[in-house]
């Protein structure tokens, strides 16, 4: 019982709680940056597929027919 009442128990659970924490917060941290770095390549990517659609709209304008359908 003195044990468990005690300050050396007390600062052990505290250590523990403090680790949990930082793990919490490192966890956070990482997970906004991945984010972060997905939304860039989403962005990247769109960019892509619409700059390749433009460049067949404008071929396919120019050839007509001659150039096949793209799914």
């Amino acid at each position: 019982y003195d044990y468990l009442t005690g300050g050396e128990f007390r600062m052990q659970v505290d250590a523990i709680v403090e680790g949990f924490v930082q793990m919490k917060t490192d966890l956070d941290s990482e997970k906004r940056a991945m984010e972060n770095l997905w939304k860039k390549r989403e962005k990247q990517i769109s960019k892509v597929v619409l700059n390749t659609t433009h460049m067949y709209s404008s071929i396919k304008g120019i050839a007509g027919n001659s150039i096949n359908s793209i799914n």
